[in-house]
């Protein structure tokens, strides 16, 4: 019930915090009928913290596993992510190499999820940069494919590339791509027919599997990530030079109503904005932070705006309040470009 809950209102507050969402190479497997169930792995990049779960899991017609930092899985608090959020711990040296060892724990509990025709979002790149590049990839998700394998779960492993404008808060494009998909068992078996990749017994090695994995990850997500140096070049005519989907599509907004929608949201969105930049100084979560606390305290604004309204001008006023949502909606630039 959280997880829907959080899945419709993400699903409307996009449209305002979003100029525009793209999302291109949608799988072929998955019909806007239904898809079927299975065992799914998406492997994605890390741009921006959790706001790259949350769009991502936004779009998709099936709920999706996250992993999170273990710090985080407190007794009391970790038992409700896993609940409700379908989240699991992930231990990374930075946080102190005493925990690193529970990792076998979480590969475990992916397997058990797994088995029941879940899908879980893997950050490949296993740390957060906000930038426009693709950064090197260690072994996690080659390991947890298979480790999965060889339990008997044959999974769907699906490339997603996150791409954004900027980093800096609302009113920017967000472009999703997603890769071919592909079965373990065919990459099992197209890289068990490389020379140099089986052991005596004709069994393809582990460390071999391993290599091979990333390398063809990393060559899937290069045609999916913007490779630019700086927002003025993956927006511009030369952005994603290096991929094959293109630059992103820069944020133009109709400036009367930018303009006006701005005027009228000054008083609740600026403190907000200062909160997460204080509470976010030196992170890269405050774009993520940011949009969490909008989500979370735009119906009760609105709320209190039709408040005021109505008690200034009756129920007449009270309707008024559909001004504030609707200056935000139409300062945004209406793209041709295909988006869901």
């Amino acid at each position: 019930m959280v997880y829907r809950f959080l899945y419709t209102l993400v699903g409307w507050c996009r449209s305002f915090y979003f100029s525009k969402i793209t999302l291109r190479g949608w799988p072929s497997s998955w019909p806007k009928g239904g898809v079927p169930q299975r065992p799914r792995m998406l492997c994605a990049n890390h741009p921006s913290s959790f706001l790259d779960a949350v769009l991502v899991a936004a779009y998709l017609p099936f709920p999706l596993g996250f992993l999170g930092r273990g710090d985080a899985f407190t007794p009391r608090f970790g038992n409700f992510l896993r609940k409700h959020l379908n989240m699991m711990p992930v231990w990374r040296h930075r946080e102190g190499y005493a925990n690193v060892h529970r990792n076998y724990e979480t590969f475990a509990e992916a397997n058990e999820y797994w088995s029941k025709d879940g899908a879980l979002i893997i950050f490949s790149e296993g740390l957060c940069v906000q930038e426009w590049k693709l950064r090197p990839l260690p072994k996690g998700s080659a390991r947890m494919v298979w480790n999965a394998f060889h339990q008997g779960l044959d999974l769907e492993i699906v490339p997603v590339g996150i791409n954004y404008e900027h980093f800096d808060g609302p009113g920017k494009t967000a472009d999703l791509r997603f890769g071919g998909m592909v079965l373990a068992s065919q990459l099992m078996q197209r890289f068990q027919e490389e020379a140099g990749t089986v052991d005596e017994n004709g069994q393809l090695r582990e460390t071999a599997f391993l290599l091979r994995f990333n390398r063809w990850l990393e060559g899937e997500l290069r045609t999916l990530v913007v490779q630019a140096p700086s927002r003025a070049e993956a927006c511009g005519p030369l952005g994603g030079a290096e991929t094959l989907a293109g630059p992103l599509i820069p944020t133009r907004n109709r400036p009367f109503m930018l303009a006006l929608a701005r005027l009228l949201h000054a008083p609740y969105y600026r403190p907000l904005r200062a909160l997460a930049q204080r509470l976010c100084q030196g992170t890269v979560h405050y774009d993520s932070v940011l949009f969490a606390i909008l989500m979370l305290t735009y119906p009760l604004f609105l709320g209190l705006v039709a408040l005021i309204l109505g008690t200034a001008w009756g129920w007449m006023g009270a309707v008024g309040v559909v001004l504030w949502p609707a200056t935000a909606w139409f300062s945004r630039f209406a793209s041709t470009n295909p988006s869901v």
